[in-house]
């Protein structure tokens, strides 16, 4: 096996593997309680699979595979979907092509609760000693990709701020747990199941707001007296109208919504209406017509951290306006959006197998 697939910059957690594996648990277990995806189906006790790979699908929203496991003379097949995604491993060093059919490995993942035989992958280790984790490098809660830069190191002449419009790497994440969704709201919530209602497994990219609270990179293009705001998750892009001569009346609703831009004291901040999403976020929190966001977009005084809250008014589900999303980015020179390339894995997991 080369080399190459062996893990480069290996964080404490990974260490613990090879003492106990309850601490790799908490350590990994706090990267995908919070991913962008839901893994609410899965236990947060790890389990340990060997096998033979059987089949590989390396593509977006996550990899997976197939393992052949040998369990008391008979062999089963195990679905394994991969925390991570393949952007985010492939900016920590992970490629699909570490992996070869027919090789045998160790997998240690999140057992489905619901789906026999699933497995959300968090490390493997393979027959030469080598090993990789399957998700974020940072374990932080937050479902995080940090890339091959580091935004500490000291910058170059040729590396100096440009303002907005970069590409931002996210450093942090936050939603607010404690939403004044009104009652049927509360209950169109708790009857969301991400196994059968998640239009994300079947690659239907997310609407606003909940769009922008990605783990991936965003970046923000001059387009004459407008601004575009590319995000690399869906290869979504979305125009902010900065021209006052704009108006919202009339505007046909779409997935991202209608959204005007004016600068107030050095921040941007967008107002969108027009959303015909149903819900807010990725765990099924319902939205209505009537949503507006309101977003702002903050500077750090060095240039290098993009802070960003979105403030939800949506009078059909919640009581009152609430700051439901921050997230804080930072510039790591030389980093570029990626193509998202989502592929519906084929055939699917095994819905039918949700007992």
């Amino acid at each position: 096996m080369p080399a190459t697939r062996r893990w480069k910059n290996r964080p404490a957690c990974l260490s613990a593997f090879v003492r106990r594996l309850p601490a790799l648990a908490f350590c990994l277990w706090s990267a995908g309680s919070v991913a962008h995806h839901s893994h609410a189906e899965f236990s947060s006790e790890l389990t340990v699979v060997e096998g033979e790979l059987l089949s590989i699908a390396w593509r977006n929203p996550h990899p997976a595979m197939t393992l052949r496991v040998s369990s008391n003379g008979a062999d089963e097949t195990w679905q394994v979907q991969v925390l991570g995604n393949i952007n985010g491993l492939r900016r920590d060093g992970v490629t699909g092509d570490i992996f070869t059919v027919g090789e045998r490995v160790t997998i240690t993942g999140q057992p489905s609760r619901r789906r026999a035989g699933l497995l959300l992958a968090t490390h493997v280790s393979f027959a030469d000693g080598s090993e990789a984790l399957l998700g974020p490098d940072e374990s932080t809660g937050q479902a995080i990709y940090r890339g091959q830069g580091t935004v500490s190191a000291p910058r170059a002449a040729s590396e100096e701020p440009e303002g907005l419009f970069r590409v931002w790497l996210v450093a942090e994440r936050f939603r607010n747990p404690d939403l004044p969704l009104r009652p049927e709201a509360r209950r169109a919530k708790e009857t969301w199941d991400p196994v059968t209602d998640d239009p994300q497994l079947g690659c239907q990219p997310l609407g606003m707001p909940g769009a922008m609270m990605s783990p991936h990179p965003i970046q923000f293009v001059e387009r004459g007296s407008d601004i575009e705001l590319r995000l690399e998750e869906w290869d979504a892009v979305r125009t902010i109208h900065m021209s006052s001569a704009m108006t919202r009346s009339g505007v046909a609703a779409t997935r991202m919504g209608y959204s005007t831009g004016r600068w107030e004291e050095g921040a941007l901040v967008v107002t969108t209406t027009a959303i015909d999403y149903p819900f807010m976020d990725e765990h099924g929190t319902p939205q209505s017509e009537a949503v507006e966001v309101v977003e702002r977009f903050t500077l750090s005084p060095d240039e290098r951290s993009l802070a960003w809250e979105a403030t939800v008014t949506d009078p059909g589900t919640m009581t009152e306006p609430v700051v439901a999303f921050t997230t804080r980015w930072e510039w790591v020179p030389g980093e570029a959006l990626q193509p998202y390339d989502c592929a519906v894995l084929d055939p699917p997991l095994p819905v039918d197998a949700v007992r």
